[in-house]
């Protein structure tokens, strides 16, 4: 049996792979165990960063949290109960360690080993992730998670709690993520609509939240081994060469919130005019006010549409009152006639089958003039 404080010190002692086989597991079984015992493990890179001396100090092991368990055993008795306590994302009890939403812990861990799209502009995860809703390029996941972990941190903070939701009632639109439509690259379909979106519950409103970076079209110059460069750049001397447009990631960030109810479409949008613009406190500041002002509006407005609906949904059972009153009061049936059966059908004939007529079925016409009676 090891306790978790053993397992803490552990796990900052050596790598992943070297504490798992002291216990006699898996690496990913490890994460599952650190995981349930609330422990904090290192980041992907940390053990790098500790040989050039630039690794951060590890985060504090917070303390046990009431019906969580305190120690594991290696194929002990209660694995039942201790199963459930696996999950990734325990949202529910403590959101926030050591200063990083747990969103944005487990979005950088699956990002990580995401594969790049076609053009490179977008990074694709799949959809059984239960990740933030984030559609970012490879150099700019670093600023997009930083920038929904200071936006989720002060959301939490004013007692709005954010979560990644299954898709059963709630939908996440498609959300364009161009600057401007673009003239010579065709439109493409979403790369990212996850399974899971992202919602925040403010005063009891759940509203879609999204992360995205701005692309642009841009006319590059392919120089060889799967590289592109600017059209106006030179071209390489030796080589197959041509410019195509494509699209491009410019680094620049996009909110988008939305109502996550299927008939009711709402979207708003807050752009960066330059990069960088989301970093700062103050805009993080005025970001989360404006998603307090945005979540009240959407209950508004989904209130208006639920009466709206309401009533159109009494006119029609009021109508169909109406008439089938009038055809008990008068006994005539106003319901709509029946359709007519044709006189007759057209059959296909069976395949294989020969369906031109015999010369037995159909007499042979003599058009001579000995057949005719006719003389010349």
């Amino acid at each position: 049996m090891i306790t978790r404080e053993e397992l803490y010190r552990l796990v900052w002692s050596v790598s992943g792979k070297v504490a798992a086989a002291k216990l006699g597991v898996s690496d990913s079984y490890l994460k599952r165990v650190c995981t349930a015992l609330d422990v904090p493990r290192p980041e992907l890179g940390w053990w790098r960063k500790r040989e050039v001396g630039r690794a951060p100090a590890p985060p504090p092991l917070p303390a046990v949290r009431p019906g969580r368990p305190t120690s594991w055993s290696k194929g002990a008795a209660g694995g039942a109960w201790f199963k459930p306590h696996y999950r990734e994302l325990d949202l529910v009890n403590d959101p926030i360690v050591a200063g990083v939403h747990r969103l944005v812990i487990h979005s950088r861990e699956i990002l990580s080993r995401a594969d790049r799209s076609l053009d490179g502009a977008v990074l694709l995860v799949n959809r059984s992730h239960r990740i933030l809703d984030l559609s970012l390029s490879e150099k700019s996941v670093d600023a997009g998670l930083r920038f929904a972990n200071a936006l989720f941190i002060e959301l939490e903070g004013r007692g709005h709690r954010i979560t990644t939701a299954p898709v059963d009632n709630l939908i996440r639109p498609p959300i364009s993520n161009w600057g401007r439509e673009p003239a010579h690259v065709r439109l493409p379909q979403p790369d990212h609509i996850p399974r899971f979106p992202t919602i925040v519950h403010i005063h009891g409103v759940p509203m879609g939240l999204a992360i995205l970076e701005i692309v642009e079209e841009a006319e590059m110059r392919y120089v060889g081994g799967g590289v592109y460069v600017p059209a106006s750049a030179p071209p390489p001397a030796a080589g197959i060469h041509w410019t195509e447009w494509r699209r491009t990631p410019t680094g620049r960030l996009k909110l988008a919130a939305y109502s996550p109810y299927r008939p009711l479409p709402w979207l708003r949008e807050w752009t960066e005019a330059r990069r960088g613009t989301f970093a700062s406190k103050t805009k993080t500041l005025a970001l989360a006010t404006e998603l307090e002002l945005a979540a009240a509006e959407l209950g508004t407005t989904r209130e208006m549409h639920d009466r709206t609906a309401a009533a159109a949904a009494g006119h029609a059972r009021a109508r169909d009152s109406s008439h089938r009153a009038a055809q008990e009061l008068d006994g005539t049936d106003r319901s709509p006639p029946p359709v007519q059966q044709p006189l007759f059908t057209l059959s296909k004939p069976p395949q294989g089958r020969d369906t031109r007529p015999s010369e037995t079925a159909m007499p042979r016409l003599d058009w001579s003039t000995e057949a005719r009676g006719t003389t010349t």
